[in-house]
């Protein structure tokens, strides 16, 4: 291929990945990250772990274990994701990270504020929603890192 040639690719795709660059959606993305990778992941990692811990379903160990190792790993990426799209997108990353938040959190009040069911489905709920509060907790404490790494005072 001739040098000119190469250079009239070159040229194509990287105006290509501008225009695709421009055309991500960085809301979606953080979104699908913190709820579906960090909490809903994050949440399904620490219910294994209750459940090895309290070593009541012996018969399911292996099965708890590939669970807890499956969703250790998909949290653990998603939050490699959010910190991707923190310093990629900076502040509009962040403020899609603090709706989320606030979602996932208002969720789970909404959760806890309704009639308690019976109470073995009680005690998971339970968990469920504590571990939740706790990634939300992580997630706010990521913000609260992010804004006071941002130098905000005027020139």
């Amino acid at each position: 291929m001739s040098s000119t040639r190469e250079e009239e690719l070159t040229s194509q795709i990287v105006r290509t990945s501008r225009a695709e660059a421009a055309a991500v959606d960085w809301d979606a993305m953080v979104r699908q990250a913190f709820l579906e990778g960090c909490v809903q992941q994050g949440v399904r990692a620490d219910l294994a772990q209750h459940a090895l811990d309290r070593g009541d379903v012996a018969e399911r160990e292996q099965d708890l274990r590939e669970t807890l190792d499956d969703a250790s790993r998909r949290a653990a990426v998603a939050w490699m994701a959010i910190e991707s799209y923190l310093e990629q997108y900076g502040e509009l990353a962040v403020m899609a990270l603090e709706r989320c938040i606030e979602e996932a959190s208002l969720q789970v009040r909404r959760r806890s504020s309704m009639p308690a069911p019976a109470s073995g489905v009680s005690r998971h709920l339970g968990d469920r929603d504590d571990s939740a509060l706790t990634i939300i907790e992580r997630g706010r404490e990521r913000v609260a890192r992010f804004w006071g790494s941002r130098d905000t005072s005027a020139a």
